[in-house]
């Protein structure tokens, strides 16, 4: 099928503005409009990221709830057609809205082609290609399917050709073709091929055509020595909210993958932008097909589950299958129901169409250790006077602990798992007769949780439970990165017990401290910790010893040298293994915010009209330091670009123009207006002004 990103050109009813998706309207509910140039016959609209109801031509054709759907709207197009979204939930589309489209009526239906790869070796790949397929007539009549495979480069590398017989309805037709001297896709290597399939008549004709990218690459193997290591990536691409732009998502991923993660996880389907560039940089993937399933948790998704959970995975399998990076589906984040609940019977079912779309890769869960019942616990033979006696939630867990409860419940769920994932750090996983994974350690248990994986040759990775800063219900959740992609002390610390980081330094109050900076009163006792893999750490204040402390594992690879007196000058702290140097890291006192300096990475940026460039702002002091304890507030003016998102490392600012910096930074982000350079000028009371001019491309 021909495919439409309405991208452009979107008129707000009532304002007379347009828009382009994604977007991010500043008021809770209102109506987009669009006219597109769908044709007469076949036509599919998939709406991704947005609760809205949809209407085509005056008529309402379905609902979308925020995840991936599709709609058939072929008895309501015309030539040109109407489309409206009525959106509600904070007024926003977060994705993309795209026409699936075809005038035969023969055609392959929207995400209709899926490779796997069932043989991989020196000589070449042999794929499995299937093709869904919908014919409207009712006549028998012989169609072919014809596939060509297109390299890196566009150009075609083999192809094959069959005919079949075809009647009215679907049907999923499933043929090999082999690849030969085929590249495999991989972190160090990530290749992509394109399979282009199209439906010929038997003079060969074409009816209709369907490609997709695709990876040579196989899933079902695990190695030790190839650990999943990484953290639950929200949605949200900080200070952008959850507007997904290609742009974005890059700058976002890069930050993760710099901190040595190889592996994100996403708690429903990621945006075709995110997996297009999880495929570009080698990253895998991992994603929850499902959140909950029927029993209530936030908004009203459970209220749905029983009437949409076979089609929601269907579509889900379908849009994923094929992006090389995704290599392991999730049918579950916590869900009650692996706990033996009422509604455990669906996990077969569930399990059953994700390998009915695709077989290759394997199906895990996020099992968590929930508040048991009160009838979960009189059953391994609890009194009701000691449930009685229990305060809180934290108390029931700890009595079910008493009967080891949690393994109990989820075993028979674990059972039908080809991987037992684990949401939250335990000391013991409960079930080990098959590989392990840790899906959400939180941060008080990165060291056990890293650590257990390297040891355990049964535990095939750990991922943080939070990878990305991520507001909810007005408070921040702190992530490994910050809303402006810089990484946190949290990140920091797996890194550095991932071995991707030598060594940091951190001040103040907490296990790792709260913050990178050497500006305190005179005389003042300071808490400093030194995080390294080294196994000693000499501290030293302005070329003066200060003290030597034990790092290594004894200490969770933390130095801490109590209420040190500060006296403003340069911190240094040399780290040894084995008596030997290994690295050496400083902080500095700095002096009053002196300059604004404005960054773009390069001197070029692509960013064609209505893409993105991000520019770094940081506030300095006149030796050039950055400045982390001040806040100065910033006014911007931007040319030949429209700014959409201002914000600091705790999020959107919600202006367009200002902001009091934080930790001596701010991210500015500008969409392209389609002109030949952007210049940012940045100002502030008493600092010298920054601006930079980028050409565009």
């Amino acid at each position: 099928m021909k495919i439409i990103e309405l991208v452009n050109d979107w008129k707000i009813l009532g304002s007379g503005e347009t828009v382009s998706l994604p977007c991010r309207l500043p008021v809770s509910d209102d109506t987009l409009c669009a006219h597109a140039d769908t044709g007469k016959g076949n036509v599919i609209i998939d709406v991704d990221g947005a609760v809205a109801d949809l209407f085509v031509s005056g008529q309402f054709v379905g609902r979308a709830e925020g995840e991936r759907t599709l709609i058939d709207v072929s008895d309501y197009v015309s030539r040109t057609s109407e489309i409206k979204l009525c959106l509600n939930r904070g007024g926003s589309v977060n994705r993309n809205v795209k026409i699936h489209s075809s005038n035969s009526d023969t055609f392959i239906l929207p995400y209709g082609v899926g490779v796997i790869t069932t043989a991989l070796d020196e000589v070449g790949a042999t794929l499995s290609v299937s093709v869904d397929v919908r014919s409207q007539s009712d006549k028998k009549r012989k169609l072919g399917l014809k596939l060509d495979v297109l390299n890196g480069r566009g150009k075609r590398v083999c192809g094959r050709k069959k005919f079949y017989t075809f009647l009215g309805g679907d049907r999923t037709i499933t043929l090999p073709i082999k690849v030969r001297s085929a590249k495999q896709y991989s972190l160090a290597s990530p290749y992509l091929y394109t399979m282009s399939v199209s439906v010929i008549d038997e003079k060969e004709e074409v009816l209709d055509t369907s490609t997709t990218t695709f990876g040579v690459c196989t899933y079902g193997e695990y190695s030790v020595a190839d650990k999943l290591v990484g953290c639950v990536m929200p949605h949200s691409s900080g200070v952008l909210g959850t507007l997904s732009y290609v742009d974005g998502e890059r700058r976002k991923l890069s930050a993760i993958r710099d901190l040595g993660y190889n592996t994100v996880r996403y708690i429903g389907c990621p945006s075709d932008n995110a997996l297009a560039v999880t495929d570009e940089l080698g990253l895998r993937v991992i994603v929850d097909l499902l959140d909950n399933w029927s029993w209530p948790r936030k908004g009203n998704s459970h209220a749905r589950f029983s009437s949409d959970y076979v089609s929601n995975v269907a579509t889900a399998v379908r849009s994923l299958r094929n992006h090389p990076s995704v290599v392991m589906y999730s049918i579950g984040n916590a869900p009650e129901e692996s706990y033996g609940r009422a509604g455990a019977d669906k996990q077969a079912e569930i399990m059953a169409v994700v390998r009915a779309m695709d077989y290759s890769r394997p199906i895990t869960a996020a099992l968590s250790e929930l508040t048991p019942l009160e009838s979960e616990l009189k059953k391994e033979g609890i009194s009701e006077g000691r449930i009685n006696d229990c305060a809180n939630d934290t108390a029931l867990v700890r009595l079910g602990r008493e009967v080891d409860l949690f393994a109990k419940r989820t075993h028979a769920f674990a059972q039908m798992l080809d991987v037992c994932g684990y949401s939250g750090y335990y000391q013991t996983y409960p079930h080990t007769n098959k590989p392990v994974i840790g899906l959400a350690t939180p941060p008080k248990d990165y060291f056990e949780g890293v650590t257990e994986m390297i040891k355990n040759a049964g535990v095939m990775g750990d991922l943080s439970d939070l990878g990305m800063d991520s507001a909810e219900n007005g408070a921040l959740a702190l992530g490994d990165v910050d809303s402006t992609c810089l990484p946190r002390i949290f990140g920091l610390y797996r890194s550095v017990l991932l071995g991707n980081t030598s060594a940091y330094i951190t001040t103040g109050e907490g296990a790792l401290g709260s913050c990178q900076h050497w500006n305190y009163d005179d005389g003042e006792k300071v808490d400093v910790k030194v995080i390294t893999a080294g196994d000693v750490v000499a501290l030293y204040l302005n070329g003066k010893l200060v003290g030597r402390k034990l790092a290594g594992r004894l200490n969770k690879y933390v130095a801490t040298f109590s209420q040190v007196s500060y006296a403003p000058g340069t911190l240094e702290a040399v780290c040894y293994c084995k008596g030997r140097e290994i690295s050496r890291v400083t902080l500095e006192t700095t002096s009053k915010p002196r300059a604004i300096k404005v960054l773009s990475g390069s001197s070029t940026v692509w960013a064609s009209k209505g893409e993105l460039a991000f520019f770094d702002v940081w506030v300095l002091d006149k030796e050039g330091r950055i400045v982390t304890t001040d806040s100065p507030e910033i006014t911007f003016e931007v040319f030949g670009g429209k700014v959409i998102a201002l914000g600091d490392g705790y999020g959107d600012c919600g202006y367009t123009d200002n902001i009091a910096v934080s930790n001596g930074h701010a991210l500015l982000v500008v969409k392209s207006t389609g002109e030949d350079k952007i210049t940012v000028k940045a100002t502030g009371e008493k600092l010298l002004r920054g601006q930079l001019t980028v050409k565009v491309k």
